[in-house]
């Protein structure tokens, strides 16, 4: 039988956030599962959320949608899942019912939506409740370490939803530009699983692009800070320009250098979560002919990347740079947010007791 209580990270309002004792989940539905959290991950629109930068979320809210977690107690109905079952748990759940769900829209499901967002509380916790449990849950192959493939559902996904909208193949040489943790997914996505035919990387931190070089996940590497980015591409492209650029940045200054480095009938991809409106260049991308996609990733290609990881073949373990138990949650968000000590992915073990259990 679970505790009474559980440690979670609660968000109140604006900068008002804390570690606090909260009632543990319990079972509500038959297609319901509580999880033991046994990993999770800070991800940038949760610093968003506990600085105010997103509106109408419910208040008081437990945060983190980016999670492993080992199934405790199992509704009536769930058929795939067992108690110990080791899960990575898609960042949303969805009824399947409703004009959101029916629309190809899960992440924003009426009922249920995203974890610690919308109506759900998130997983920066000892437990979690999960609805839809079958649904959201994919058991983590034999062999695999919830390091392996914790990125998988959001920040990987979000990757492989900005490639494939960027139509990138083995002949297209692509952009990305702000490599934090989703471009950085970009990257890895384009160039091992979608074969793009050169990957270039853009960011001010150089300790970043230094990463991607390291993990050999990039063809080339700008640093906007100290170099002429468009005088580069140009050469890089022959005077023509990228054939897409991917932008994840969420900013002015990133979202028109990505317009500005693609070639005539190009496509801006951009996978960045706003924080606050854009001016957008639109007479200039007018004249090039641009195609520009956006929006919110619907979890395609997961299992398929599972299987690569399972494989061998796709490794994201070199962006979880930074490592502490739930109790230093505050930390993380501090260094996390504020881009400090090279952190890339501040990831998060369960809670530790006094005992040291």
């Amino acid at each position: 039988m679970l505790k009474k209580t559980m440690k979670a990270l609660v968000y109140r309002g604006p900068n008002r956030y804390g570690l606090e004792d909260v009632p543990t989940p319990q079972i509500t539905d038959q297609n319901d599962a509580i999880g033991r959290v046994t990993l999770a991950a800070i991800c940038t629109s949760d610093i968003h959320l506990v600085r105010g930068h997103i509106p109408n979320v419910s208040v008081p809210k437990t945060v983190g949608h980016e999670f492993c977690a080992e199934i405790v107690e199992i509704g009536s109905s769930v058929k795939r899942l067992k108690p110990g079952t080791r899960c990575v748990v898609r960042p949303a759940a969805s009824c399947g019912t409703c004009k959101m769900c029916q629309s190809g829209m899960p992440a924003l499901c009426e009922k249920y939506g995203i974890f610690g967002l919308g109506q759900l509380e998130g997983a920066q916790a000892e437990y979690v409740l999960i609805p839809q449990a079958d649904r959201v849950c994919d058991p983590i192959p034999p062999g695999l370490k919830e390091e392996d493939v914790i990125l998988v559902p959001d920040m990987l996904a979000t990757g492989w939803f900005g490639v494939k909208n960027a139509e990138v193949n083995s002949e297209k040489t692509i952009a990305v530009v702000g490599v934090g943790p989703v471009g950085m997914s970009a990257c890895l996505i384009a160039k091992t699983i979608f074969g793009a035919k050169k990957v270039i990387a853009i960011d001010v931190l150089s300790e970043r692009l230094d990463i991607l070089l390291k993990n050999h996940v990039v063809d080339i590497v700008i640093n906007s800070g100290s170099q002429n980015v468009s005088r580069i591409i140009q050469d890089i492209t022959n005077g023509v320009g990228v054939d897409a650029a991917i932008e994840s940045g969420g900013i002015e200054s990133t979202f028109e250098l990505a317009a500005e480095i693609t070639k005539m009938g190009g496509i801006v991809s951009t996978v960045a979560v706003f924080s606050k409106p854009l001016m957008i260049p639109m007479e200039k991308m007018f004249a090039k002919n641009l195609t520009v996609k956006m929006g919110v990733h619907r979890g395609e290609g997961i299992s398929d990347m599972i299987g690569k990881i399972q494989e061998g073949q796709l490794d994201a373990r070199f962006m979880l740079t930074h490592k502490k138990p739930l109790n230093d949650v505050l930390e993380g968000y501090d260094i996390f947010g504020h881009q400090k000590d090279g952190c890339v992915k501040w990831v998060i073990t369960p809670y530790q007791t006094n005992s040291g259990t």
